[in-house]
């Protein structure tokens, strides 16, 4: 009891001295938490970056997929390159690559790839057989259509693509729930890009 009565007179004695050693420790807690959760942050990032397998390639000093061309015969060059497992073209329309409210991504993939492009995909309206009947079907992300007001049979366009919804999807990626997928060749030909 005697000591807890001796540090309390001593703290009050210097109040400055008192104050000063206070702020000292928080701040001293305060860097290291600070510390940590970085470090943490930053070996989580690399982690789940070390087991993504997928690599997007866009032409040299091109970072927007409207600009950005890879001819598809470079195919068979990049599949022959030493650890590649499989190679998709894929194609991205996007309706702007600046600031909006109302992104819209078209991504055109060979329909019978699309699964093994991104397996989480499920179709939980319309269906996957009606995407791949459809030359000009999509399979638009749940967060998409509700945005829209769209379920399977409505039509829409966006970036002068004209398409039908087939099915809206949901999938563990955040980016898969706000985009279109259809097919390469309809993409190809309606945006006239790609050929």
């Amino acid at each position: 009891m005697k000591l807890v009565i001796l540090a309390l007179k001593n703290l009050t004695r210097n109040r400055l001295r008192s104050l000063l050693t206070i702020l000292g420790v928080a701040a001293g807690m305060f860097l290291y938490a600070s510390v940590q959760t970085m470090q943490h942050s930053l070996s989580r990032a690399t982690e789940t970056s070390a087991a993504d397998t997928t690599l997007v390639v866009y032409r040299e000093n091109r970072f927007c997929p409207s600009t950005s061309r890879l001819p598809e015969h470079y195919l068979s060059t990049i599949e022959r390159m030493p650890g590649v497992r499989q190679v998709i073209p894929i194609q991205i329309a996007v309706n702007n690559c600046g600031a909006s409210l109302d992104v819209i991504t078209f991504r055109g993939v060979p329909p019978e790839t699309l699964k093994k492009y991104n397996p989480n995909i499920k179709v939980i309206a319309g269906s996957y057989d009606e995407f791949v009947k459809r030359s000009d079907g999509a399979l638009v992300g749940q967060h998409f259509a509700n945005r829209r007001g769209l379920s399977p049979g409505d039509k829409f366009e966006a970036v002068g693509v004209n398409v039908t919804v087939a099915g809206i999807i949901s999938s563990d990626s955040p980016q898969d729930e706000n985009v279109a997928y259809v097919h390469l060749p309809f993409l190809q030909q309606a945006s006239r890009v790609g050929l």
